[in-house]
């Protein structure tokens, strides 16, 4: 404050002493020691400025109706590895049709008959089982090469495997005529529109059968030797597919490699910090025709000297881990699989003040805990997995530290004979402790401290864990010489609260609410010797 403020603010008082207006002109000379009073300020901090300092796009802090608060880490992973369920390279069946005929000279419109059913197979990686698919790339290519003398009216059906838009079997009839020359016949076309439909042997190896029908007729005195014969090659190169079902076997998978970033609320760490209730939520949205069941070996709590707690189960219960999965292609099953320390240590991983959370889980396709008997997967199909670390503001904690600022206009006080420092300060978060003063220069430099300078009682909480009403606690502290001229030369007053939960020591935990506050007034009191 300036002095011109400093004497407006005694002009009252004089007025108000014995002496009346008219003699004080009179005064020519001499001394007078007024007292003063002087506000400085007041600060107040919430529980929600406390948790926006975590200052960390990685946090989100939500509160709730009654105005208590959760903090929210949150990462999401998407799996749609669908080779990993089952993987189909290109696939080729070749079948012969000979007929060992020993024939030296054909005799007038002699004809061999082909009616033969072929089986060809259709592998998967892994030997999954296929029951039918839907392509929506690669080709399918056939091929014939006969060594017979003879012209060739046949057709081919390829049972199972159909056109999409009329749902018939995919067939062809050629008439080849023969030229002096093997006869040869191609045919090609996209798999995309096409759909298959498998059997299985004994087994449980995928395959479908090729229908191959017609007549090879000869001219008169052609030779038919044994060796003659036709070939038949099927190949489905590159295939790809918009759905397939089948059964998917149990390969383990990993679905998840995530790091979830806990720096911010790692500033806590030195400050005795036990969280009461942590949760850790893995929310999974899976559109696979198929259950999975989740694996945590690898998830870890990872300090900041390399260090790491891995995560275990508390059995009984354990963590149920299963993912469910739709009954019908195009939905989607959403399941939240819950990590508390009912199930789990999952506690201890978040009260070691981690700087991240590693999350490495598995899963098992069709485990045994699952009653399908049949799966599915789209080209688009997939897993997400939302993890979530939810730390409800629940805790008890010794030891953490909030300042308070307040900033200093030039103080007109050479002449003060004595000067007493006044903090109140009016509490509603279940936090106690005391308060340390510090007069800092226009540098940062510390001019002058008073530790211990006043106390901060807590709130009673009551049994429904709410304050009964605000603690107000007054502090007096006279100021030495020393302090008094530090106080003349500084800009800042630093007011350093020092706190711990309520009854920390007996283990209790508290709860924090939004509009929980702790207010801090300072003023300042004393005499001044004023020349008149």
């Amino acid at each position: 404050m300036r002095k011109n403020l400093i004497r407006a603010m005694m002009l009252p008082f004089l007025l108000g002493t014995s002496c009346n207006v008219e003699d004080l002109g009179k005064i020519k000379s001499g001394t007078i020691s007024p007292n003063l009073a002087l506000n400085l300020g007041y600060s107040e901090y919430t529980v929600q400025e406390l948790l926006e300092d975590l200052e960390d796009e990685s946090v989100e802090i939500s509160t709730g109706l009654d105005q208590s608060m959760t903090l929210y880490f949150t990462e999401n992973t998407l799996y749609d590895d669908n080779e990993k369920f089952i993987d189909i390279n290109s696939v080729s069946n070749q079948e012969e049709f000979s007929p060992n005929r020993n024939v030296p000279s054909a005799p007038i419109g002699y004809e061999i008959d082909i009616d033969e059913v072929f089986t060809f197979s259709f592998p998967a990686n892994n030997d999954e089982e296929i029951d039918s698919l839907y392509y929506n790339s690669g080709t399918l290519d056939f091929e014939m090469l006969s060594t017979f003398k003879g012209d060739i009216d046949y057709t081919w059906t390829i049972e199972g495997t159909k056109i999409v838009s009329t749902n018939q079997d995919l067939t062809n009839t050629r008439q080849l005529d023969y030229t002096g020359a093997d006869v040869m016949d191609s045919y090609s076309r996209p798999l995309e529109g096409l759909k298959s439909k498998f059997y299985k042997n004994a087994s449980d190896e995928n395959e479908f059968q090729v229908h191959v029908e017609g007549t090879i007729t000869f001219e008169a005195g052609t030779e038919i030797l044994p060796t003659q014969k036709m070939t038949f090659d099927l190949a489905y190169n590159n295939p790809g597919f918009s759905k397939i079902f089948g059964k998917f076997g149990s390969d383990p998978i990993n679905l998840q490699n995530q790091s979830i970033d806990m720096t911010a609320f790692n500033e806590f760490s030195g400050d005795g910090l036990k969280l009461e209730d942590p949760r850790v939520y893995l929310i999974s949205t899976n559109s696979y025709g198929m259950d999975v069941e989740l694996s945590f070996d690898e998830l870890k709590a990872m300090a900041s000297d390399g260090g790491e707690l891995l995560l275990q189960e508390i059995n009984p219960p354990g963590i149920d881990g299963f993912v469910s999965s739709p009954e019908v292609e195009g939905e989607v099953k959403v399941d939240t699989v819950e990590l508390n320390n009912q199930n789990s240590n999952i506690d201890e991983l978040l009260n070691s003040a981690p700087v991240s959370m590693e999350f490495e889980i598995s899963g098992v396709p069709n485990p045994t805990s699952s009653s399908r008997i049949s799966n599915f997967l789209l080209e688009d199909s997939q897993i997400e997995i939302e993890s979530l670390i939810a730390i409800p503001m629940q805790f008890r904690m010794d030891g953490f530290s909030v300042d308070f600022d307040f900033q200093l206009s030039e103080l007109d006080i050479e002449s003060a004979e004595s000067l007493v420092f006044n903090i109140i300060s009016t509490n509603e978060i279940p936090f106690r402790g005391n308060i340390d003063l510090k007069f800092i220069d226009e540098q940062g430099d510390l001019l002058f401290e008073i530790p211990n300078a006043a106390l901060i009682e807590s709130p009673t909480v009551g049994d429904d864990g709410k304050i009964v009403e605000a603690k107000i606690s007054n502090s007096d502290i006279d100021l030495s010489a020393e302090g008094i001229e530090a106080l003349i030369n500084a800009k800042d007053i630093l007011a350093t609260a020092n706190i711990s939960t309520f009854e920390h020591e007996n283990d209790r935990f508290v709860t924090l609410y939004s509009d929980y506050k702790l207010n801090i007034e300072l003023s300042l009191a004393g005499e001044v010797t004023i020349q008149l």
